[in-house]
This record gives C-alpha cells, structure tokens and sequence, in this order.
C-alpha cells in the first residue's frame, strides 16, 4: 500500500471510528493495522480527534539537534571531493579506509573526536549535509556513435541471461567518441572496459575505431588486469562485431557475446562507466591529434586507473523486486572500491593480493587526483589537428 493510499484510508476510517463505540472500534483498529502494517498504538493517536495527520507535510518536521560539528563536515567534505563527489551510499563505508590514506600523507589532520564523531555518521546523514554543497557546485546535471555492424551477428551469440556475477573475468566493453559534436574526420576514441564482478575498469584511448586498433587496445587492458580475463560482452557495433575480433578470442579462448541492438541496459556495467569514468573528466569537446591521443593514455595507463580503482567506490546490486508492475525495489550490497573486493576475494592468488596491497600503501588519493587534474588541464590545452581543408582554402584565397 502505497503512502499516498494510506492517507486516503485514514482520511476515509477517521470519522467512523470516533462514532464508534468501544467494541467497534477495537474491529475497526485491527482491520486498519492488517492493511496498512502500522503498530496499534500508532493507529489509535492518528484516530484520536485532535492528531493532526497532516501537519508534517503542513509545516515540516522540528529540526534535528545537529550531532556531528563543522569541523566533522569538513572532513567529510574533503574525503568527499577528493573522491569526485560520490553519493552517501558509495562515501559512507570508505569514507574513514580514504580519510586514514589522506592523514598517513598528511594531506589533513584530524583530531580524535571527530574520528570519533565519523565511525557513526549514516549515509543519510551525510547525503543531507552536503545536500547545499551539491547545489552549489551544480553536480546534478549526458552524447554515441555506435552504429551496428554487420558481419558476424550469427556467430557471435547475444547474450539471453545473466553472466554469473559473482566470477571474475567476464567484462563489458563499450567505445567513447571524443569528436565534440562533429562527428567528420578521424578523432579519438576511449575503449572502456569493466569487470562485472568486482567492478574493475581499465581504458585505452584508439585513434578512430578501426577493428586493429581495438583489438591491440582490448590486448594491452588484458595484460595488466590482475585476474584473468575468461570473457567478453559488447554491444553490436562495427568496432566489436568483426573478424579480428573474433578470432582474437579464439586463440586466447576467450568467450565472445553481444547485447541485443537498441537495449542499453544490456551493457549497464560499462555504460555507468562511460561517464563516471570518462566523461566526468575528459567532458565532451574534441579529441583529433596524436599528441592528444598519447596524453590521454599517459592519463589512462597511470593515475586515472589507480584512482578509479582503489579509492572510487561502487555497489553491486544484490536483489530486485517488483511491485505493482511498475516500480522495482532495488537492493545494493555495501559500497567498496574495486581493491577492497578483490582483496575480500579467494579469486586472486595471495602473491597478487600482496602486490596490490604493496601498491595502495603507496597512493595518496589527494595527489592522484591533482596529477589527474593537470594532465586534463594538458590534454584541453593541446592544439587538435590541423584540418586540411581549411589550409588549402586559405591558400586559395592567398592566389
């Protein structure tokens, strides 16, 4: 029963039990609970004659006695950017593993009470108090070029059910076009990769999506992953659904599906990377030269996936459930980053887990993301190609 019906019910239930008398009223009282699952207590002070149900959406609820200090959000706060902004859900479990990385570099100093202060604040807790700084930094503000291909569809099959999510290996890929609008000429393109178990992400930047080029940009990604690779998924565009590709699986035995054409939702573990990944930090202009091209894997192969992955945390969904054939309950299990679950994981031998582990004491999230925030800078101010057409206009208007 939804909210809105409830209401109606007490609105519709009210006048008759205050004429009612006692044994009346006891029928009327355990009819009311049944349907609506509130306690009987609560049920008999919103029937008494004088509650006023609807103040609270009157005249709002009394204001909190704030719990956590300034000093406490500021902390927050900084965990928070440092981290791009994620939500509470994602912050709240990591926010003290970050906030313990950024004291060990001295990068903030924090004082006893409020670590104190941050082992109990609640995502919602954190969610409404940032909820002004959101608005300010105007965070709750999307651009393809897939087109499908046409070789090969019978024999790469369409991937029908659900990979087994809970095994590591099987990756989603998708391309990002870097081309500003224009989509004329040769630009460059990102080749997003990620792990539907433990949410790891690798990108590699390709001139154009030339078949080659993607198929050497999927090997370089495979190398460096710290599991192995077992499949791939992507959707049905040219770059994917091509010989090369195929029979590059084929010798590293590789499984190969596709997502049907025209359902996004297929690829939803790559495509919630596009821009969280890509967009939020390379944006939306045009990407055409090779200089820019190996900035951006310069950013790709070194700080950007050290970010991403060891202090960027995700969830996994766990369930879902439909009600009343419109709305579906999503459940989410406990934000992590990417490291924290491959460590948690038997998947991985203990070699492995010790090199990762050796890697993280290394990194301060704080400065990643200033280098991270330089090379963009670098990258922006890089001239793109120079367009053909236009100089031998210009030399035709000189003669």
């Amino acid at each position: 029963m939804t909210k809105m019906s409830k209401k109606e019910l007490i609105l519709a239930t009210k006048p008759r039990y205050l004429q009612a008398s006692k044994k009346e009223k006891g029928k009327i009282l355990d009819e009311f609970c049944e349907n609506t699952g509130y306690d009987r207590n609560y049920a008999i002070q919103i029937f008494q004659a004088r509650y006023d149900y609807g103040r609270v959406v009157r005249e709002g609820r009394m204001a909190r006695k704030k719990i956590y200090s300034a000093d406490a959000m500021t902390a927050v706060t900084k965990v928070w950017e440092t981290l791009d902004y994620p939500c509470g859900i994602r912050l709240q479990p990591n926010l003290l593993t970050t906030l313990e990385s950024m004291i060990r570099f001295k990068e903030i100093s924090v004082s006893e009470t409020i670590m104190r202060q941050l082992k109990t604040i609640s995502a919602r807790t954190i969610d409404r108090r940032l909820s002004k700084e959101r608005e300010i930094r105007k965070l709750d503000r999307h651009r393809g070029t897939t087109k499908r291909g046409t070789m090969l569809k019978s024999s790469i099959p369409i991937r029908i059910t659900n990979w087994d999510t809970g095994k590591a290996g099987f990756m989603e890929m998708d391309t990002v076009a870097h081309n500003g609008g224009n989509p004329s000429g040769e630009f460059i393109y990102t080749l997003d990769m990620v792990d539907i178990c433990f949410g790891w992400s690798e990108q590699y930047a390709v001139m154009g999506k030339g078949e080659i080029g993607v198929v050497n940009a999927v090997n370089v990604i495979r190398t460096g992953l710290p599991f192995n690779l077992i499949g791939l998924d992507s959707d049905s565009g040219g770059e994917f659904v091509n010989w090369h590709m195929v029979r590059y699986c084929e010798k590293e035995k590789l499984y190969f599906t596709r997502s049907r054409p025209d359902h996004k939702n297929d690829n939803a573990y790559v495509e919630q990377k596009n821009y969280t990944h890509i967009r939020r930090w390379l944006g939306y202009g045009r990407f055409d030269s090779p200089q820019q091209l190996i900035a951006i894997n310069n950013l790709y192969r070194h700080e950007l996936w050290l970010y991403n992955n060891f202090f960027l945390p995700v969830m996994k969904i766990k369930s879902k459930e439909k009600i009343n054939n419109s709305i579906c309950r999503k459940k989410y299990d406990q934000a992590k980053t990417p490291y924290h679950r491959l460590m948690a994981s038997d998947q991985i031998s203990n070699e492995q887990k010790q090199k990762l582990r050796n890697l993280y004491l290394t990194l301060n999230p704080v400065q990643l993301k200033k280098a991270i925030n330089e090379k963009i800078n670098k990258i922006q101010k890089l001239s793109p190609k120079t367009n053909i057409d236009n100089i031998c206009l210009s030399k035709a208007e000189q003669t």
